[in-house]
């Protein structure tokens, strides 16, 4: 018997062209440290105290040999997005591992090539499955200005942070899907359908939140999970 997947969702993309010119433009004006100031700090709600501890495997597929530095500057940028919340996110093998595919490819299912991720559901749930797209973000950054600079411009070291830590704000919105089990976006922070490719190469944690809403989920999700492996344990001795 086959089983039918279905991606139940437009996945995680930039912004549109002319949403995306309005939002870089005016960092010709702004100075730097003005642009890395956030307008507002979100700050993580009471609820957070009582998210347990996890640790998330990943199980990397990296076909683009991008490296193990590569990898690992992945991780540390995802890992940062998400530690306010209790999460923990490295390489392993454990039965329960998300399988992350990094693509040496354009995502050729999908006709936008704005999108620099997915995740798989099935039967209206996430699925450990996650795709990324490092050319999908190479060819966003080249059309792009971030912090009032062309991508082009700047040297190739340069460059290859930038793609590094699009690819680090890609995977941690991915794992927001999973984690909490939702195909839907948010109006702001992690979830939301669109970010700006200024947000995507220079992370902003004040911006890169999880919702009040979303971090109680969180909780009950996390609970649940313990739960389960405490009855698998008890049953198991």
């Amino acid at each position: 018997m086959t089983t039918c997947f279905t991606r139940q969702r437009r996945l995680l993309r930039a912004l549109t062209p002319t949403l995306l010119l309005a939002c870089v433009v005016p960092l010709k004006a702004a100075s730097p440290e003005r642009e890395r100031t956030p307008a507002r700090r979100h700050e993580c709600s009471g609820c957070c105290e009582s998210i347990p501890q996890r640790a998330v495997s990943l199980r990397i597929y990296n076909q683009p040999e991008i490296g193990d530095a590569g990898i690992a500057r992945i991780l540390e940028t995802a890992n940062r997005i998400w530690k306010p919340y209790g999460v923990s996110i490295a390489p392993g093998t454990d039965s329960d591992a998300i399988t992350v595919v990094v693509s040496r490819t354009a995502n050729k299912g999908d006709s936008d090539s704005r999108v620099l991720g997915d995740t798989l559901f099935s039967s209206g749930h996430a699925t450990p499955y996650i795709r990324l797209w490092p050319v999908n973000a190479e060819s966003l950054a080249n059309a792009s200005e971030m912090d009032g600079r062309s991508f082009t411009s700047r040297t190739r070291d340069e460059q290859h942070a930038i793609l590094l830590q699009m690819m680090g704000v890609a995977l941690a919105h991915e794992l927001a899907h999973y984690l909490l089990d939702t195909s839907r976006h948010s109006a702001e922070g992690l979830l939301r359908e669109s970010i700006g490719v200024t947000e995507f190469a220079f992370p902003n944690l004040g911006h890169l939140h999880l919702t009040t809403q979303q971090q109680q989920l969180l909780v009950t999700r996390f609970a649940d999970t313990m739960a389960r492996w405490d009855g698998a344990a008890m049953r198991d001795q």
